[in-house]
């Protein structure tokens, strides 16, 4: 698994960084802006990028909705306010975390980001542009959540679940997901 640190306190992203490698994976970089996180995506081409949300000119959040449309990226936000949650859902992200991310979390939070962006990726192939398809995905997640809640399943458990209606009805992910929430 080969991460980008995109983060801009250097201490933060030294001790990230060790914690990242501590686990086996293989840190490509560590960037301080979302700009420089970007352009280092272009090039390194990681499987996984930790995100913070407020680094010098373009913010993380920012960071990811380009990402996501330029070249889909599996992002993890992971920031000191816990405000930001949903737009990082809107923008593309596919987790979530409040620092400190403690060298404990990471394994977890890596397969979790990797699995919905599996889910994410199909959601994409199915739609006929890159902000159709964040909306499914979005309208996906909310139902995942929902069948999650309703039936008591794991988030595969439920992403299943969904895929087996919309085999049945012969319509998209995105399109059984709005019908769930009906």
């Amino acid at each position: 698994m080969r991460v980008l640190i995109a983060e801009d306190e250097w201490l933060v992203a030294a001790a990230l960084r060790r914690q990242v490698e501590s686990h086996g994976y293989e840190v490509v970089g560590t960037v301080g802006t979302g700009t420089d996180a970007v352009t280092a995506c272009r090039a390194q081409r990681p499987d996984l990028v930790l995100m913070d949300v407020q680094m010098p000119g373009l913010d993380g959040i920012t960071a990811t909705r380009t990402l996501m449309a330029q070249r889909p990226t599996c992002v993890v936000i992971v920031t000191g306010k816990g405000r930001s949650e949903q737009a990082a859902a809107a923008a593309g992200a596919m987790s979530y975390v409040i620092k400190p991310l403690l060298g404990s979390q990471i394994p977890s939070v890596v397969d979790i980001a990797r699995h919905r962006f599996g889910h994410f990726l199909e959601v994409m192939n199915e739609a006929s542009s890159f902000e159709h398809g964040l909306e499914a995905w979005l309208a996906v997640q909310n139902a995942v959540r929902d069948i999650c809640e309703q039936q008591g399943l794991s988030e595969e458990e439920a992403f299943a679940t969904l895929q087996q209606r919309a085999e049945e009805q012969g319509v998209t992910l995105g399109e059984a997901a709005e019908g769930e929430a009906e």
